[in-house]
């Protein structure tokens, strides 16, 4: 019986350091989404590394103010001055390019993504600093 005990303690002592290194941070969840980014699509995402909120367009789209993130569901705020990173999983063929501008209507192109291409932090990729949290507005060419 003694050894049972023993046994049965010893085991209440792994149990939980086991499951103390299954844990997985809270970000975990919504890890890299540039699988949710469907064929055809131009993601963008608000973290600098295709994290949390997306939206994907199959067209050509002059103001980000009324169109809401995704994450898991739609969520409270809308896309305009969020975008961190970007993923253009276009078609080949014409159009199948990105430019991103910083105003709605096309105003101001600030960076320029071709067809398969990625940006982790949109701010290594544009030229008119800052462009971070800055896109408004993008068509396909």
């Amino acid at each position: 019986m003694k050894k049972l005990i023993r046994l049965f303690a010893a085991f209440s002592f792994v149990v939980p350091l086991v499951l103390v290194g299954m844990a997985q941070p809270a970000s975990a969840a919504f890890g890299d989404r540039r699988d949710y980014c469907g064929q055809g699509n131009y993601c963008l995402f608000n973290d600098a590394e295709f994290r949390l909120c997306t939206a994907a367009f199959a067209g050509n789209d002059a103001n980000y103010a009324d169109d809401l993130c995704w994450q898991g569901g739609s969520i409270g705020y809308y896309l305009d001055n969020n975008a961190s990173s970007v993923f253009n999983n276009g078609y080949a063929g014409a159009p199948d390019d990105i430019q991103s501008f910083r105003h709605p209507n096309y105003v101001e192109m600030i960076w320029f993504v071709p067809q398969g291409t990625y940006y982790a932090y949109v701010d290594h990729w544009c030229g008119a600093l800052p462009c971070n949290d800055q896109a408004s507005s993008h068509r396909w060419v």
